[in-house]
């Protein structure tokens, strides 16, 4: 059994054993300002607003590799870098979610190993924004 890439963002490899997503929400909305009429409320829709993603990861760095993933997305977050997001699906057919970039980035750890101070589990949330393209 090989090491199966789950997500990709930029550089940092969501994978099975490694940094692995526990789970991907998305958060999108529509814009439709209101203007009073006689009749009631009149809404005019003006476009997309923002589209976020936000992925829960979980890894035991001194089980399986992981830190190098997080290691990039710490690089991507601080660079402010617009970076691909990349999704397997079924079959391996990818599913491009577009250039993002790295709003918010938490990353916690659990129970310190008592050698080298690293977590024996590192949780990390990634709050991603979509870039939408400008017709």
């Amino acid at each position: 059994m090989g090491i199966r890439i789950t997500a990709a963002i930029g550089n940092a490899k969501l994978e099975v054993p490694g940094l692995s997503p526990q789970r991907i929400s998305t958060e999108s909305e529509a814009r439709f300002p209101a203007a009073a009429t006689w009749k009631g409320m009149d809404y005019q829709a003006t476009g997309l607003g923002e589209k976020r993603l936000v992925i829960e990861a979980r890894t035991a760095p001194h089980v399986f590799k992981g830190l190098d993933a997080l290691g990039w997305l710490i690089r991507h977050h601080e660079a402010s870098e617009r970076v691909n997001y990349n999704r397997l699906g079924a079959a391996y057919a990818c599913t491009v979610g577009g250039p993002v970039s790295i709003r918010a980035l938490y990353y916690n750890e659990t129970h310190l190993h008592p050698f080298d101070g690293v977590g024996r589990i590192v949780d990390v949330e990634i709050d991603l924004i979509v870039h939408r393209s400008v017709r």
